[in-house]
């Protein structure tokens, strides 16, 4: 009888818990990259919702004019808007995370997942701008971005 080297049996079951090995750890890596990718386009998605509706509010604020008084409390903002005289107003509804554009009666939400809108400075002209947006990936800790610009009021 020939004792020199492995039966097919043994080959079968030792491949077997290779290919086993091997699929888990490819399964975790899987996984592990998924997660990754969901959390990132969370944070991605809201951190594109958040700076296009800065850019709205700055480009609304750019065509308001200091012949009107431009009124800025946290979360508030309100001016008319020198091309048309049409009443702007951005609000801020902390509960629900939303920010709220309101032109002429009509009223939208532009953005959400948002925490905070603050204004450091509101006057002689200039307005800067903070707004806060809150990213809270499923099981994370979350954490909070904020977008800053400035934006001088023209004269009429």
């Amino acid at each position: 009888m020939n004792t020199r080297g492995f039966t097919m049996v043994e080959l079968l079951i030792v491949s077997g818990i290779a290919f086993s090995l091997w699929g888990g750890l490819a399964l975790m890596t899987t996984d592990a990259g998924n997660r990754v990718w969901s959390r990132a386009d969370t944070q991605m998605t809201t951190m594109s919702s958040a700076q296009i509706a800065l850019n709205r509010l700055t480009e609304d604020l750019r065509a308001a004019s200091l012949a009107a008084p431009v009124t800025c409390q946290p979360g508030d903002i309100s001016f008319t808007r020198s091309s048309d005289a049409a009443a702007m107003r951005y609000q801020l509804n902390a509960a629900a995370g939303t920010l709220t554009r309101t032109e002429a009666g009509t009223s939208r939400v532009v953005a959400g997942n948002l925490s905070a809108l603050t204004f450091p400075t509101c006057s002689n002209g200039l307005v800067q701008v903070a707004l806060t947006a809150r990213v809270a990936p499923a099981n994370r800790i979350p954490a909070t971005y904020t977008l800053n610009s400035s934006v001088r009021i023209r004269n009429p």
